[in-house]
């Protein structure tokens, strides 16, 4: 009887040391999770700029590939500057670098960035039949300023996105190569061709592009 009294006595105290072990365990598990989570969203946020960068370097060497094939077949433009001399097959390399790069967008880029993205990949695509001597629905100069529009709106989306302040600057993302194709002289030997629009499915792969 008086052992039952004396553990009646102290169950209060055992109660207050459980409940005080319970609070502390999920305190600190709740800690430790909202910890785990944003170290997950840095993670992700890490690897997003990443594939945000890697697309933007893939797209950048298909349409350097891309203008230095149009000078090298007289096309309204001579850019010795833009060394090696390429050919179709490496368009096609870089076309497919592209491709890849643009997976990892499609997983980790938001919404507002993938539709961006495509918009510049598709100005791009009027380039590469520019570049093989294909129809376009642009001559060279103005295909090269709708790609410099799209670059430019991708960029404009990817810095709100990662929280960059953007400068607002009149011709910040405008592509410097603009102003030297508005110099030339005489039209682009595509004004002459029929216009229509471009065909994806001309010299690029299948699918979702």
């Amino acid at each position: 009887m008086c052992e039952l009294q004396s553990f009646l006595e102290q169950l209060p105290a055992l109660i207050g040391v459980l409940l005080g072990a319970i609070g502390a365990y999920s305190v600190t598990a709740l800690t430790e999770r909202k910890r785990w989570k944003r170290q997950l969203a840095t993670r992700w946020d890490e690897r997003r700029v990443m594939a945000y960068m890697e697309y933007a370097h893939a797209i950048k060497k298909t349409i350097s590939i891309c203008l230095k094939l149009a000078s090298q077949r007289d096309m309204g433009v001579e850019l010795k500057f833009l060394a090696p001399e390429y050919s179709d097959s490496d368009l096609a390399a870089a076309e497919e670098d592209r491709t890849v790069s643009w997976e990892a967008v499609l997983l980790f880029g938001s919404d507002e960035a993938i539709a961006a993205g495509r918009k510049w990949h598709e100005s791009v695509f009027r380039l590469e039949l520019i570049a093989g001597g294909q129809e376009a629905d642009l001559p060279l100069n103005l295909a090269i300023e709708a790609t410099s529009r799209a670059r430019g709106e991708f960029y404009r989306v990817v810095k709100r996105e990662i929280g960059m302040r953007e400068t607002g600057a009149p011709g910040t993302y405008d592509w410097q190569l603009n102003n030297f194709l508005g110099k030339l002289s005489g039209p682009s030997p595509t004004e002459s061709l029929p216009t229509r629009e471009a065909k994806p499915e001309l010299g690029r792969p299948s699918g979702d592009a």
